[in-house]
């Protein structure tokens, strides 16, 4: 298990064939967002002494900003890992011109859910219909100077 509050680096990470190495053993049990990973994205990564312990990806598509594959390895989690990658991929996001950023996930995956909803993540459901549980789910974070307060502290 992951030592409660021991420090982790997140930065966005260079991918050459030394992080192809780590991402296929990061991936080894659970199939990776490849199909996020062909198309231009930034890709971040929480390292614990030379390790990935947890990992994400933002990619612009038509002029749209996505978060994507938020995975933290079980002995890291809730210790703010996930938390922090997502704070910095909108950092990232607003960095780069992003007026609002998106996300999808499935209605039962509550962890990743909860930890995007703080940041001001919003449902959206088809025009005039309401979200029907049990199936993934887009959300929007739309920029504004309350979230780049919280952003800033």
């Amino acid at each position: 298990m992951g030592p409660e509050n021991e420090k982790v680096e997140i930065r966005v990470v260079r991918e050459d064939a030394a992080w192809k190495k780590q991402f296929d053993s990061f991936y080894c049990d659970y199939p990776p967002p490849k199909s996020t990973l062909t198309m231009p994205h930034a890709y971040f990564a929480a390292y614990r002494d030379g390790e990935i312990v947890a990992h994400s990806v933002i990619y612009k598509k038509r002029a749209q900003w996505t978060l994507d594959g938020l995975r933290v390895k079980p002995e890291w989690r809730q210790q703010g890992i996930g938390k922090a990658l997502t704070a910095e991929r909108i950092r990232y996001a607003i960095k780069n011109g992003a007026k609002e950023i998106w996300y999808a996930c499935e209605d039962g995956n509550l962890v990743t859910t909860c930890c995007h909803l703080r940041f001001g993540f919003q449902k959206v459901c088809r025009k005039g219909r309401s979200c029907p549980p049990a199936q993934v789910h887009r959300y929007r974070l739309k920029v504004t100077a309350d979230l780049l307060q919280k952003l800033n502290t």
